[in-house]
């Protein structure tokens, strides 16, 4: 099983859950913004977190 995003940044990156999830939703808000705005969110994961594409699905199944 893959790790959760916020249990990578926590890993990872030594934030508090607090803090990753902070890093989570503001990401969450790009994605909504940018799948309004009809852009490709592909590489939001690289570009937020440097974690591959296949993260993705975690945030769109968040914001359904």
């Amino acid at each position: 099983m893959v790790e959760s995003i916020k249990t990578v940044l926590m890993r990872r990156d030594g934030l508090t859950e607090d803090e990753a999830q902070d890093c989570i939703n503001e990401c969450l808000d790009d994605l909504r913004e940018r799948i309004d705005n009809g852009e490709s969110p592909f590489d939001i994961c690289e570009e937020y977190f440097g974690l591959e594409p296949d993260y993705l699905d975690e945030l769109l199944f968040q914001i359904i």
